[in-house]
């Protein structure tokens, strides 16, 4: 009977077990454009409709709108985000985007799903990234397995869960520079040109301070018959002078303030406390 022995040391001869344990999964992580453009698509999921229903109640409530009403409106759709992105991206769900992208959250060792309360540090992430000056999301460009800031909070990764042509492949590259050239002309508008809701509320508040002292100066010259520039003899006119002033002093910068009177006329002049300093009139007659 011949026997038949395996030469261990013969480098032409496979060592099944071996072979076996050397085998991995092949994994395939989640390009920075595929990220984006899933988070862009999740983002207008909940911001649009929410800013939408925002905007009509601020609308109902008009100028009476107080700052802490739009504070509590805006906070609301984000908590709202940051529940979205923590329940489905935690266990065997994805969100919107990331269904239609192709690609998952999973742990950085790939051993599962991320856990909720992961997945809550995760979400949580996106606003310390996006306070950085989004900073905390350009270290995917730089980390080898693409994870930005929220991904090292969450101890997570994000792989692709299907396999794409080069034709998908294309269009969400195409997609993905036209909505990050989208974002950021939206963030440099609500930044620095202007079009901020808190920035018009704090602009609108101010000229309608104007407007009090301007009724002021209309009592002041029925009562004494001429016009002042001093603004604590208008102050003592509207009934609560201590609380006038803080209200000015809340509303209008410290410097910048001035009333301009010239016989039977007057402009005042102040600055909002807007992030642009933005000047605010009023002129008799108007």
């Amino acid at each position: 009977m011949t026997e038949n022995r395996i030469n261990i040391m013969d480098p032409q001869t496979p060592a099944p077990a071996a072979a076996a344990v050397s085998e991995k999964p092949q994994v395939e992580y989640a390009s920075v454009t595929e990220r984006f453009v899933a988070l862009l698509i999740d983002y207008g999921v909940v911001f649009i409709p929410a800013q939408l229903l925002a905007g009509l109640v601020l609308k109902l409530l008009g100028p009476d709108a107080e700052l802490w009403q739009i504070v509590a409106l805006f906070g609301g759709i984000n908590v709202l985000f940051i529940l979205y992105e923590t329940i489905f991206s935690c266990g065997d769900r994805v969100t919107l985007g990331k269904a239609l992208v192709g690609i998952a959250v999973v742990k950085k060792d790939l051993s599962g799903p991320v856990s909720l309360p992961r997945a809550f540090m995760r979400a949580i992430g996106y606003y310390v990234s996006a306070a950085l000056l989004m900073c905390g999301f350009l270290l995917a460009f730089f980390d080898d397995r693409h994870r930005a800031l929220h991904d090292f909070f969450g101890g997570s990764v994000v792989v692709q869960i299907r396999q794409k042509t080069w034709l998908e492949r294309t269009l969400v590259r195409l997609l993905g520079g036209v909505l990050l050239a989208a974002f950021a002309w939206t963030a440099y508008t609500q930044y620095f040109g202007g079009g901020s809701l808190l920035q018009e509320y704090y602009i609108r508040h101010a000229k309608e301070h104007l407007g009090k002292i301007a009724l002021l100066e209309e009592a002041h010259r029925s009562r004494y018959g001429y016009y002042t520039n001093d603004l604590l003899r208008l102050s003592l006119l509207s009934g609560d002078p201590v609380q006038f002033q803080r209200d000015t002093q809340k509303i209008l910068q410290p410097r910048g303030f001035k009333i301009g009177v010239k016989g039977d006329s007057y402009k005042i002049s102040a600055v909002a406390k807007d992030a642009k300093k933005t000047p605010v009139y009023y002129s008799s007659g108007q």
